[in-house]
């Protein structure tokens, strides 16, 4: 049997994220009787693993920063290693195959699901085998190109639960701060194409679920082996049959999980929900409902086949007023094409729902160009550069509004603020203390002083100029905390 090395890459966050990419792979092998290391070099040491000794080195990226990590990851294994396979998996190396193949650090491409294509490329690997019989594989023979077909999708149900042991959950801030919370993946895929989404490319629009059985036995696994406060889906899209959703939340009361948990939805599904649904999800421990809404233009709705209009965000919003649930909403800014005017409309937007649910949660995220995605033509159409290598790619960085070229200056301005005080409660009508800055004094300070900027700004609509925000970016810029 295989030693396989598993490697997270590092990236420069505000707080370490749990590794979840790798540990399903890690237990589809652990269960082949193949023998598993997994190192986060987010928490851990890059030189704490040597990967000598190593059959092979799987990497696990998605586009931006965390490649740079995955490529000084890479350029150690091949260094001190350079007969030790290289496999680089992840949506990234699923979006750019062709390209990822091509770089001299990377030996095998597995596109889309992992679990299955690399454990039987490991077994035709012992067994001389031909990688052409393996689907979902991209990699270099003498120069040139092999592209196997698209590998099938597999049995959810079927795969193991995951290794937590192989980890350290007291190192992510999840474990170190209260309420203590472990992310699940109860489902894959969408059928939805927003514009934004990866969906299209890594699961071609189709939605895969684990049974209810299966689901709450995960659950109860979770509690088990980790005991967290709250258990939240990672799903692409949880809810897209409502009655599962009851069914889990039903057999979540029956088997007497009191963890708290979060559903995240779409509002045209939520238009739907009744007064029995939801005081089931509110007995199950569900009393947040999250959304994203995107924008406050019907046009730029239409254009990124979002499937929703600002009525109906108002709509479903005031029915989950009126039934006790609280409601989250992330919005956009900085669509290719996208007008002042219509920018404003989605500040408008907001505050249209906060007058209806005045403790609604609001966020506005910076539209980030990603290869593969239906709007990624628009993007390059309207002059976005795309970089020309993993390299390129690895000094990406999302959520800046560098990335998009048809901005203009005031609008640039505007959106880079904007981005940053949507992480100080700016739509709250009076400052409320998050209980991770107790006991940090200065943290905590600052986090007032900008709470009461970013209130003060929002409601005035003065986001030029804005120094105190510009300083803040700029530190963070300087920190290299690229992703926030």
């Amino acid at each position: 049997m295989a030693r396989v090395l598993l490697i997270y890459p590092r990236m420069k966050v505000l707080a370490p994220r749990f590794p979840y990419s790798v540990l399903p792979i890690a237990a589809a092998l652990l269960e082949g009787g193949h023998e598993v290391h997994v190192l986060d070099t987010q928490v851990e040491e890059l030189d704490s693993v040597d990967p000598r000794g190593f059959d092979l080195v799987g990497v696990s990226t998605y586009s931006g920063s965390q490649i740079e990590g995955a490529l000084q990851a890479a350029a150690r294994v091949r260094s001190l290693a350079p007969g030790v396979r290289l496999v680089w998996g992840g949506v990234h190396p699923t979006m750019t195959p062709e390209q990822t193949a091509r770089h001299p650090l990377v030996d095998v491409v597995v596109r889309g699901e992992g679990e299955a294509t690399l454990a039987a490329m490991i077994a035709a690997l012992e067994s001389g085998g031909d990688l052409e019989e393996i689907p979902g594989l991209t990699y270099l023979e003498g120069g040139h190109l092999v592209k196997t077909p698209d590998s099938g999708y597999i049995d959810l149900d079927a795969l193991p639960m995951l290794p937590y042991h192989l980890i350290k959950p007291e190192r992510y801030v999840h474990f170190h701060e209260k309420p203590t919370r472990v992310y699940f993946e109860s489902s894959r895929g969408c059928p939805h194409n927003c514009g934004f989404c990866y969906n299209e490319v890594m699961h071609h629009r189709r939605w895969r679920a684990k049974s209810v059985g299966r689901v709450l036995d995960e659950m109860e696994y979770i509690l088990a082996e980790l005991g967290p406060d709250e258990i939240w889906p990672s799903d692409d899209n949880f809810a897209v049959d409502g009655g599962r959703v009851a069914e889990i939340a039903r057999g979540k009361i029956e088997r007497g999980m009191t963890f708290n948990w979060v559903l995240s939805s779409r509002f045209d599904y939520a238009l739907k929900y009744d007064r029995d649904f939801l005081e089931l999800l509110k007995e199950s421990g569900c009393a947040t409902i999250s959304f994203g809404g995107e924008s406050g233009s019907p046009r730029i709705l239409d254009m990124i086949c979002k499937g929703i209009t600002p009525e109906k965000m108002m709509e479903t919003t005031g029915n989950l007023r009126d039934n006790g649930v609280v409601c989250g909403v992330n919005f956009m800014a900085g669509f290719p094409s996208e007008t002042r005017a219509e920018l404003f409309q989605t500040f408008d937007l907001i505050d249209d729902l906060l007058e209806i649910e005045p403790d609604l949660a609001a966020g506005i995220s910076i539209y980030t160009p990603f290869p593969g995605t239906p709007l990624y033509d628009r993007a390059l159409e309207h002059g976005f550069r795309e970089p020309g290598s993993l390299e390129g790619w690895g000094a990406y960085r999302y959520g800046i509004v560098n990335n998009l070229p048809w901005l203009d200056r005031r609008r640039r301005n505007i959106i880079r603020v904007v981005g940053l005080i949507s992480s100080f409660d700016f739509t709250a009508r009076r400052y409320r203390p998050r209980g991770v800055l107790h006991g940090r004094r200065i943290v905590s300070l600052a986090y007032r002083v900008l709470n009461a900027s970013a209130r003060f700004r929002w409601r005035k609509r003065f986001f030029n100029p804005a120094p105190e925000w510009w300083l803040l970016d700029a530190f963070l810029r300087y920190m290299r905390f690229w992703e926030r």
